[in-house]
């Protein structure tokens, strides 16, 4: 019989110390670079992608926590020129190494039996390859079809249609992009190296992805989770099977949480880092991505940081408790509130709108942060909104 290895009991405060060193948000910067940028996905997985742009998309907000002077060009160099990263689909569209191409040949799978508007993709699909056999790359304004069709989010010209659809099948890969517009060509003039689809069973496919999951996190439970989207057919009971070959097979360890009532699993590979935390040093701020991957799991967030946040993007306004585009804020160990930020492209001014605070907070940091948010932004001025109301949990407010 396989032995399970456990792990002792845990303070939250030593849980929240691992998640933040796992995640390289824990005293000095441990990323660098285009080096780090690499290092860090390979180590998480996938990082999530989202094209709205506030104060940064979400993959480039994800990276500037944690990469020392990041600069959103490296993101765009690393996924169009070096290669080494590509955008694709794991728990929604991300960002993932190059190599992990052949994973995700089951979601390829799923877009090849079911095409929404698939008439419209099978009327003009060789049209758009015959043409992509000629240019090295296009984007749906290129290719003249007036015909509408019906899209996720609405309706959209034909080209654009078949141009996602194709992309989604695999046949085609984002060559670059131009703002939010994206020019794809054909995979095989894009991938410098044989990337072949790969076969598994469902249990190697649970196994797989759940693990990915795992790492993607730093830390899971056995429970329903917005952290396992993507999993395709992963039910309770299949999820269940999985964690328990992962744990026979000493890739997970299961751990325990003080006053937290649930088991929770780690990757093998952190057991170090989890036994013996690094303590703080020095104080450290950092805004946090909405989708960033330390918040795939809000309930898990909320029971070991008791901070609970949720994205109100898609709320209507007269629902929404702080605002359309809102980030966490953490400091040191610990989320001490949330910050409104705009980007004001057309006058290069960072608009700090509102900082509702919650804990107690070292100012100077969270002004450093600021600085180094609007470097990260390529903006020229930062402005406050009337002087910058810091908003108390008990209601009070106090104007900088």
């Amino acid at each position: 019989m396989i032995s399970v290895i456990k792990m002792e009991m845990r303070s939250k405060d030593q849980v929240r110390r691992y998640l933040l060193a796992y995640h390289g948000l824990l005293n000095e910067p441990i990323f660098d670079g285009k080096r780090g940028i690499e290092n860090f996905v390979a180590k998480v997985g996938s990082v999530q992608f989202d094209p709205i742009d506030i104060c940064g998309r979400n993959a480039d907000l994800t990276f500037q926590s944690r990469i020392n002077n990041y600069e959103k060009r490296l993101l765009e160099e690393l996924l169009y020129q070096d290669r080494t990263l590509i955008d694709y689909f794991d728990k929604n569209l991300c960002i993932l190494p190059i190599s992990d191409w052949p994973l995700m040949s089951r979601r390829r799978d799923q877009f090849r039996k079911e095409s929404r508007s698939s008439t419209v993709v099978d009327k003009h699909e060789q049209l758009i390859i015959n043409y992509l056999s000629e240019q090295p790359y296009a984007c749906s304004k290129d290719i003249d079809l007036k015909e509408r069709a019906d899209w996720y989010w609405s309706s959209s010209s034909s080209a654009r249609v078949v141009l996602e659809t194709l992309y989604f099948r695999g046949d085609l890969v984002v060559h670059h992009k131009k703002g939010t517009i994206k020019y794809y060509a054909k995979r095989e003039n894009v991938f410098n190296e044989d990337l072949f689809d790969q076969s598994f069973s469902d249990d190697e496919h649970d196994d797989l992805f759940l693990m990915r999951r795992i790492q993607a996190v730093g830390i899971l439970w056995n429970k329903p989770s917005d952290a396992l989207l993507g999993i395709m057919d992963m039910k309770s009971q299949r999820r269940k099977q999985a964690f328990m070959r992962l744990l026979n097979a000493q890739k997970i360890i299961e751990v325990q949480i003080e006053s937290i009532n649930q088991t929770f699993f780690i990757p093998a590979s952190a057991i170090h880092l989890f036994q013996d935390p690094p303590e703080v040093k020095n104080v450290r701020t950092e805004f946090i991505a909405p989708l960033d991957n330390l918040l795939w799991d809000r309930k898990l967030i909320s029971a070991i940081f008791d901070f609970d946040y949720k994205w109100e993007i898609y709320e209507p306004q007269h629902r929404r408790k702080y605002g359309y585009y809102v980030l966490p804020v953490l400091q040191n160990d610990q989320f001490v509130g949330r910050i409104e930020i705009i980007n004001q492209k057309k006058t290069k001014t960072l608009w700090v709108q509102r900082f509702w605070q919650e804990k107690s907070v070292n100012m100077e940091s969270l002004q450093q942060c600021i600085q180094r948010f609007a470097q990260f932004n390529q903006t020229k001025h930062i402005e406050y909104a009337e002087g910058w109301i810091i908003l108390m949990s008990d209601g009070s407010s106090e104007s900088l």
